[in-house]
């Protein structure tokens, strides 16, 4: 009786081992699609500390994505993601487009810098290819969300002096921001592509940051004007949203910015 219980022992040790292998590398696997598919729809390179799948379904863990600056800007990074919370059924993770119930993110931390008169936020948009490109270099069809609710929490904002009429640093937090609906305007579903994911959240965050500082007047007509063209490109769906989010940072804008602008440029057009 004793080697019998042994083998169901064994056997037991076996599978268990088994069911590690198989989770390590399911994380794994998701580790890397993450990173593949966020360096390839955004055009700089994206990198993913961990993944990790909950046994009991429904949740995606994330731990230390970090999105580079476009070329040229000094910050390494413009948008690093402390932890993201990911909840959705595994059933429609194989669907087009891919329907989220929520996603939780803390402690992320957004780096807002100008170089040769333009903000990186812009820069990154306008790198974005119009299509990723698979390991292959062929062209493939952008992964579309569905995203119910978006919510950040302790974010950190930093403008960084090379923005005209900003000769320090300034860094705000924001405790927390929402968004509702991505890639779900209207009720069509037609889902969002992971690059538009990513210019909504941070021009929201940019915006807020702005809205809520001490920044002074001139800078804040400059932001107001370069994001609301970026909400505008990011479609009515989130323009509205934006809009909420930005409060009375592009009320400012008025048929004199030119002049403003021109003057804080110094008297060069933008």
């Amino acid at each position: 009786m004793k080697w019998i219980k042994r083998i169901l022992l064994a056997g037991v040790l076996l599978i268990l081992i088994a069911i590690v292998i198989v989770y390590v590398s399911l994380n794994s696997i998701v580790r890397a699609e993450v990173e593949r598919q966020a360096s390839a729809s955004l055009g700089v390179t994206t990198t993913l500390g961990s993944a990790r799948l909950s046994l009991l379904g429904g949740s995606v863990g994330l731990n230390d994505l970090q999105i580079s600056s476009p070329p040229k800007f000094s910050s390494p990074q413009i948008f690093t993601l402390g932890g993201v919370g990911v909840t959705v059924q595994y059933g429609q993770l194989t669907g087009s487009p891919i329907h989220i119930q929520k996603i939780l993110i803390d402690n992320p931390v957004l780096v807002v810098e100008q170089a040769n008169v333009k903000l990186n936020l812009d820069a990154l948009m306008q790198q974005m290819p119009q299509s990723p490109k698979s390991s292959s270099g062929q062209a493939t069809q952008p992964i579309k969300l569905v995203i119910d609710d978006l919510d950040l929490n302790n974010t950190q904002v930093t403008f960084m002096p090379g923005i005209p009429g900003l000769t320090n640093s300034v860094q705000i937090s924001i405790p927390s921001l929402s968004l509702k609906n991505i890639g779900n305007a209207d009720g069509n579903q037609n889902g969002a592509a992971i690059k538009d994911v990513v210019m909504q959240v941070v021009t929201a965050l940019t915006a807020k940051a702005a809205d809520a500082s001490n920044l002074p007047p001139e800078v804040k007509l400059l932001l107001g004007q370069d994001l609301n063209g970026l909400s505008k490109q990011l479609g009515p769906g989130f323009d509205g949203q934006f809009q909420d989010v930005a409060g009375s940072l592009t009320k400012q804008l008025s048929p004199k910015l030119g002049n403003s602008l021109e003057k804080l440029l110094g008297g060069k057009s933008k």
